[in-house]
């Protein structure tokens, strides 16, 4: 661990760099609809790489933006990875900064906003994806049946296995003509939509459990992360998840590397460092020993290295920013 991108990498090539009007063209034509992109544009750095219905970017703005923006033709959540962004729809306004993450637009949601200058990560995930992953839940149901309480996640867990999930799957290579393996791995990621925003489709305690929970299906990795959701601050082990999970460990283990590439342990501790990071950013701790020792960080060399690689700063330069 970590064994992947690190969060706060800068991609090495991007497949738009511009400014003014040439940038507002460029993001129209890039999201499928009119974004209402007004004032000074600063300059835009943009990557995308499509999967299987699922699409994740890496957008840079160095300068003020605000919008006024149609309906998008898929569901975008926003990882701010710096800076601040403003999003409103539905008459609610929310406002994300450095490790927060919300749900921005959709298919039926204009919706407008704007920052000073950011850098985040947008994950669109097609009505077709989303479909095959409410199926699982309720076969008569579609997306439009589906309305969101919320457009913030509903707990700092859910939204810590958001991130991971998005970590994981955006960097795990799938081959381009395995079209199972894409469509596993984008149903996967709507089911982690789906899990981590409040809506009437998982209410109360069925958040996503389906009827087949055995061997080394999704549905064992849609349960252990529930179970992680629940306990991530216990001492909690791959055996007592995979017991909750009614499989054997070695199931799990083969159930993660399948559909995550990574290790059930491993997928654990990346979800307990944001954890770590919500709470130092948050200053809602006095130490740093303090944050990594409720989410079970207990050897300070190790853990201070794992966090520098997620998220490019070692974990006492947050909690020193948190409370200037």
């Amino acid at each position: 661990m970590p064994d992947r991108a690190p969060r706060t990498d800068t991609p090495e090539v991007f497949d738009f760099e511009g400014d003014g009007d040439q940038a507002r063209e460029w993001l129209d034509t890039a999201y499928g609809s009119s974004l209402g992109l007004h004032g000074r544009m600063g300059t835009i750095h943009h990557r995308r790489r499509d999967r299987g219905g699922v699409s994740f970017d890496r957008l840079q703005i160095d300068g003020p933006v605000e919008f006024d923006a149609d309906p998008l033709p898929s569901l975008v959540v926003v990882d701010v990875l710096s800076g601040e962004i403003e999003y409103t729809r539905r008459s609610v306004t929310d406002r994300g900064r450095e490790g927060d993450t919300v749900l921005a637009a959709g298919w039926d949601m204009p919706f407008s906003g704007g920052g000073t200058g950011y850098d985040v990560r947008n994950t669109g995930i097609s009505v077709g994806v989303l479909d095959a992953a409410i199926a699982d839940i309720d076969p008569d149901k579609t997306s439009a049946d589906l309305t969101f309480a919320r457009f913030v996640p509903r707990s700092r867990a859910a939204a810590a296995q958001w991130r991971a999930v998005v970590d994981r799957l955006s960097v795990t290579p799938v081959a381009a003509d395995d079209s199972v393996g894409q469509a596993d791995a984008s149903r996967l990621l709507a089911h982690s939509l789906l899990h981590t925003f409040e809506n009437n489709l998982l209410a109360g305690d069925d958040r996503g459990i389906v009827r087949d929970a055995r061997d080394a299906t999704q549905s064992v990795v849609r349960l252990a992360q529930r179970i992680i959701d629940d306990r991530a601050g216990d001492d909690l082990t791959m055996s007592d998840i995979a017991r909750e999970c009614h499989v054997t460990p070695r199931a799990l283990q083969y159930a993660f590397r399948r559909h995550l590439d990574c290790t059930p342990h491993a997928y654990l501790r990346q979800v307990r460092l944001d954890l770590v990071h919500q709470v130092l950013r948050d200053g809602s701790v006095a130490t740093v020993g303090d944050a990594a020792a409720r989410f079970g960080f207990f050897n300070p060399g190790r853990f201070a290295t794992e966090y520098r690689q997620v998220f490019g700063e070692n974990p006492g330069q947050t909690l020193t920013r948190a409370s200037s």
